[in-house]
């Protein structure tokens, strides 16, 4: 599914409410790790949890085109929401790699579980879904049909619209290929490993 083309990227650019959630969220997560208490298991599950919503987001980001074609090749053959099934894996592995041992931690994921689910996509599904529709009409009303709005599945849907073969685009994954708007996904991908490292540092500190 495609995001909103006058979205505008990078922090410089969003609005200042953004700006201040972006930084709320940040000091969210640095609390969540110095207050975490990983073990070695499940520190190693929330890692490979990470790494996988770290990959959906990439596959996704190199198939985005924000508006000017429905996105329906790579991740988005298999669920509309790509971005945000990565996004719940990071949020998941996150909590793994925190150890769970401490109400702290558990009320922070319960949190985040609970916008995720209940704030987070159905506000997402009310702004997109009748914009997109607008957009790209029985295209996107076969395609929303057919593919689930977050969990994928397990085949891949046929797009009856077109039958151009689109391949993961790299310039697409680093901003735009000068046909299309790109998604600049390389800053939150390096963000997100370096809180596993972070996380790491903390299992190290606890364990020597």
């Amino acid at each position: 599914m495609t995001e909103t083309q006058s979205q505008k990227l990078g922090f410089k650019n969003k609005p200042l409410v953004e700006q201040l959630k972006l930084v709320a969220l940040f000091a969210l997560i640095a609390a969540l790790v110095y207050f975490s208490r990983p073990t070695t298991t499940l520190f190693a599950a929330g890692a490979v949890a990470t790494l996988i919503g770290i990959l959906v987001r990439v596959w996704a980001a190199g198939h985005l085109t924000r508006d000017q074609r429905l996105a329906v090749s790579g991740p988005y053959a298999h669920t509309r929401n790509p971005f945000y099934l990565g996004r719940l894996f990071v949020l998941v592995g996150f909590a793994l790699m925190s150890g769970l041992q401490n109400l702290f931690v558990w009320a922070i994921f319960a949190l985040g579980i609970g916008f995720f689910f209940f704030g987070y996509m159905p506000r997402k599904e009310r702004r997109e879904g009748g914009r997109l529709e607008q957009l790209f009409g029985d295209q996107f009303r076969q395609y929303r049909k057919n593919v689930p709005s977050l969990f994928p599945r397990p085949t891949a849907y046929r797009d009856p619209f077109t039958t151009e073969k689109r391949p993961w685009n790299r310039e697409l994954f680093f901003g735009g290929d000068g046909n299309f708007s790109g998604n600049k996904e390389l800053p939150t991908a390096l963000a997100t490993l370096l809180l596993i490292a972070l996380f790491f540092a903390r299992l190290v500190t606890l364990n020597p």
